[in-house]
């Protein structure tokens, strides 16, 4: 699994983390307003996009996919990504006509319409090489576009054209995505127009597909839906905490897509049950610890990365990013029932999950930012428990699991949060040699923390340096050996 995590590892930091430093580049030379429309014609994007019928992506994972399917399933993405590129279009004019300070924008918004329709083709090609198992081709694609859209992007961000450099790093790192994803490696097949080779598959691609709406629904409407009760602004401080759960949704999606659904796919039964436990262990992690760091400093981290400006938003960040950490440990239960003839249940456990958020923002925009995100953090930890028990077959004694490697360790890391800042205040309240209180706490924090996690897992940094070991070791040639 090593391999696997590895590539998925450097695919979710082009996917994740270069996105988000653009981000910051933009919120501090563009404007709030501008960031906030730029949010809301993302959102339409995605959900837009999922009206497509994305969930041929699980289906085409299966080991005996067919030629005469790969045709028939490119060319049906290929028109329906059509519909909904014009459908985009539609929308960001309409939405132009009645919301103040969007309308003066709209032209340089429908420059992102062809990301849509590079985003639903690219599904064939990259079901095709994730269904071959490789994971560097994928992820090697993924940091490519995205280096080369931000470097461009931020170009424009710095010659004080901020909006016209965060829509052309969408667009450009859709369209080299897809390219570069086609190029050279005969992932793309001749599309064909016809549906006979993919009516076997129409039932669970159908659920699959639905999944995806919900999902994006799910996802990206609260923003739509906070914008109808607050200002323009306020959508922009939402935007900015919503990009912290975005970045770890993105997370998730890109495992699940690289790592998660394959291996579950090409695995037997049997073996699922040791997957799902090391992935829960590594989420925790990889993912719990810095999100702990996070929540535990939160003013601090969002004074220095966005700028003063954007302290009222740093509650509601922390939030939604213990939010966005609940989606990624419920990524691995959704990505088993994935690919394991679940999509069905997949499909009501999506409908109820979406049902409750929104109600939830709904319910909650009028009192305030704050009591949305707490909603929604809220929901995400309880749909990620039901998610846990819909795969429980899996995987025996999922409470144990979720309490030894969960609960248990993030509850230390956030207590050593808490000790630090406390033991800081008690014994040097104006800070140490020049170090400033606060940045103090995060240091001892830090060391703390780092020595746990040598103590927590050692077993698996054990495991993970034999095994680096003997990667080396197979690829070094034996003395004298030429």
């Amino acid at each position: 699994m090593l391999g696997p995590l590895i590539w998925s590892l450097l695919n979710a930091a082009a996917t994740v983390l270069i996105p988000f430093v653009l981000f910051i580049v933009f919120a501090r030379t563009g404007d709030a307003w501008q960031v906030g429309s730029v949010g809301i014609a993302v959102s339409i994007v995605e959900i837009l996009k999922t009206i497509c019928p994305l969930g041929l992506y699980e289906i085409l994972l299966r080991r005996e996919t067919t030629p005469d399917e790969e045709r028939a399933s490119l060319g049906l993405l290929l028109v329906s990504g059509s519909v909904a590129t014009i459908a985009y279009m539609a929308v960001i004019v309409l939405i132009g006509q009645y919301m103040t300070g969007f309308d003066a924008i709209v032209p340089i918004l429908l420059l992102l319409a062809p990301k849509l329709l590079f985003d639903v083709a690219s599904i064939q090609p990259q079901a095709a090489l994730a269904r071959q198992l490789t994971f560097r081709r994928l992820a090697m694609r993924t940091v490519i576009a995205n280096v080369i859209a931000a470097a461009v992007g931020s170009g424009l961000a710095f010659l004080d054209h901020a909006l016209g450099g965060l829509i052309l790093y969408y667009l450009l790192q859709s369209a080299l995505s897809f390219l570069l994803i086609v190029r050279g490696q005969n992932a793309l097949v001749r599309p064909s127009i016809g549906i006979t080779p993919l009516k076997i598959l129409f039932r669970q691609a159908g659920y699959s597909s639905a999944v995806r709406l919900l999902a994006a629904i799910n996802n990206y409407a609260d923003t739509l839906v906070v914008s109808i009760f607050v200002s323009t602004s306020l959508v922009g401080t939402y935007n900015l905490s919503k990009r912290l759960e975005t970045v770890l949704m993105s997370t998730s999606s890109s495992f699940s897509a690289i790592m998660y659904q394959p291996l579950f796919a090409s695995r037997a039964v049997a073996e699922r049950g040791r997957i799902v436990e090391n992935a829960v262990r590594i989420t925790s992690l990889l993912f719990g610890v810095p999100v702990i760091a996070f929540v535990s400093f939160q003013r601090d981290w969002i004074g220095w990365i966005f700028g003063s400006r954007w302290l009222d938003a740093a509650p509601i960040c922390a939030l939604l990013a213990l939010s966005g950490l609940a989606r990624i440990y419920g990524s691995i239960h959704g990505s088993l029932l994935s690919v394991s003839s679940r999509n069905g249940t997949l499909l009501i456990y999506v409908l109820c999950s979406t049902v409750v958020g929104l109600g939830a923002v709904v319910m909650y925009s009028s009192s305030g930012l704050i009591w949305v995100a707490a909603a929604i953090a809220l929901k995400s930890w309880m749909f990620c428990l039901v998610s846990a028990y819909l795969t429980r077959r899996e995987t025996e004694a999922m409470a144990t699991l979720y309490f030894r490697h969960v609960l248990v360790p993030l509850l230390w890391f956030a207590l050593i949060g808490i000790g630090a800042k406390q033991a800081v205040a008690a014994w040097s309240p104006a800070g140490l040699a020049g170090i400033p209180p606060s940045v103090l706490a995060i240091m001892l924090s830090a060391a703390a923390t780092l020595a746990s996690i040598l103590v927590i897992y050692r077993r698996d940094l054990g495991r993970i340096i034999m095994a680096v070991r003997m990667k080396i070791a197979r690829e070094t040639p034996a003395p004298g050996v030429v």
